[in-house]
């Protein structure tokens, strides 16, 4: 694919710089490449200016920074940190902490537009079956554990605040799915272990069970380029996690509502039935063993891409609109598994960080009350052009 444009790389590097509160160049380029789904080879390609061979899509991204400069997007003062203006916070469209508004409201649902930690006050407690939510974890860039190392820590206390605030809001029998994603220590080789930490102090301080975790790959995910595209030590981390969690151990669940197609060996075995011999593990399995339940039992992993048929829909229509696609889309796949798994038709589902309203138009779809909260303007106009691309109904309140 073509190096993206600088029209089109300044929305996820002004976010990104927004997220992080102001970042290196060079810890920038890469997280910009996986947010508009740049392949290694072409983040890696390379052009001759000035007889030295420069790579072609951080130049881009220098370039865009420039132009955000000038635009008085990003502070000028200081080039070996990227921070963004207050100009550039209020194009973004960030609403002001203590403020929340109704952004468009359906049938079968409503955006707010509102800080996560605000929201909470307008939503009745008890009333929601699952929260599913992908927290920004690509905020965090730990340093070293140990003496003066808070970027971890911070993440995590932050989580267990937005955790601890929506609790309340579950049914007796509800729970919450947390997409969270790996990161590598600053500097290191070694990925930070932020994800077990918020698990023991969910544990401990909140008596929070962790029901599942399922996992999901994404094979088009973009390698880390020191590590693993550069001196090859490692390989393309393409797993993000899902916490499934509840403070109900017997939290609702229904593996018949995301069965797989039978294999062909399941088909046989359902149609012929047959003694079979013992297994290794000791298990024996009689003619009575195989039942026809239309599909067999999903297993804890979702092969997704952010480039599904639904996915594509928005972008173009994204596009068509003269708007950026948001940079980091849950895809619709990964949504409807645990939509589908966690909930029943008429149940409310909620995403806390909804971002391009994946979670709450999925919801909709499937005959739930889908609520998003994004504090983004622009995200929540592009999440109710993701709800026409299927066919669901928003009013711009």
């Amino acid at each position: 694919m073509p190096i993206p444009s600088q029209t089109q790389l300044m929305l996820p590097l002004l976010t990104i710089l927004d997220e992080r509160g102001g970042a290196r160049p060079k810890d920038i380029y890469d997280e910009v490449a996986k947010r508009v789904g740049l392949s290694e080879e072409d983040r890696r390609r390379t052009i001759q200016r000035s007889g030295q061979a420069v790579n072609e899509f951080e130049r881009r991204v220098r370039w865009t920074r420039q132009t955000a400069v000038f635009q008085g997007l990003i502070d000028k003062r200081e080039r070996s940190i990227w921070n963004i203006t207050e100009t550039a916070k209020t194009k973004l469209g960030n609403i002001r902490l203590g403020t929340i508004l109704t952004f468009a409201i359906g049938e079968r649902g409503a955006l707010i537009w509102a800080n996560a930690e605000d929201a909470v006050s307008v939503i009745e407690r008890n009333s929601i079956q699952l929260l599913c939510a992908s927290p920004p974890y690509n905020l965090l860039r730990p340093r070293e554990y140990g003496r003066g190392s808070t970027r971890t820590s911070e993440w995590v206390d932050w989580m267990l605040f937005h955790v601890e605030r929506f609790l309340p809001l579950l049914t007796v029998d509800g729970s919450m799915m947390l997409n969270l994603g790996r990161t590598f220590k600053k500097g290191l080789p070694a990925q930070a272990l932020h994800i077990e930490r918020l698990l023991i102090k969910m544990e401990d301080a909140l008596g929070i069970h962790l029901l599942q975790e399922i996992s999901w790959n994404n094979p088009t995910k973009l390698p880390p380029l020191q590590w693993v595209g550069k001196q090859r030590m490692r390989v393309t981390p393409s797993i993000e996690q899902i916490l499934w969690v509840s403070m109900n151990p017997h939290a609702y669940g229904n593996n018949l509502s995301v069965l797989r197609p039978y294999s062909k060996k399941g088909i046989h075995e359902i149609l012929n039935p047959r003694e079979h011999k013992k297994r290794p593990c000791g298990e024996k399995f009689g003619p009575t063993s195989f039942v026809d339940r239309g599909g067999s039992i999903p297993q804890s992993l979702i092969q997704a891409t952010p480039t599904g048929k639904d996915d594509a829909a928005y972008r173009r229509a994204m596009r068509a609109a003269g708007m950026e696609p948001h940079p980091a889309t849950m895809p619709a796949a990964v949504a409807r598994f645990c939509i589908l798994l966690a909930s029943r038709e008429g149940d409310t589902v909620l995403d806390t960080f909804s971002g391009s309203g994946t979670v709450p138009i999925e919801a909709m779809r499937l005959g739930r009350i889908g609520i998003g909260i994004d504090r983004s303007r622009l995200y929540n106009q592009g999440a109710i052009i993701r709800a026409q691309t299927v066919g669901i109904d928003l009013l711009a309140a």
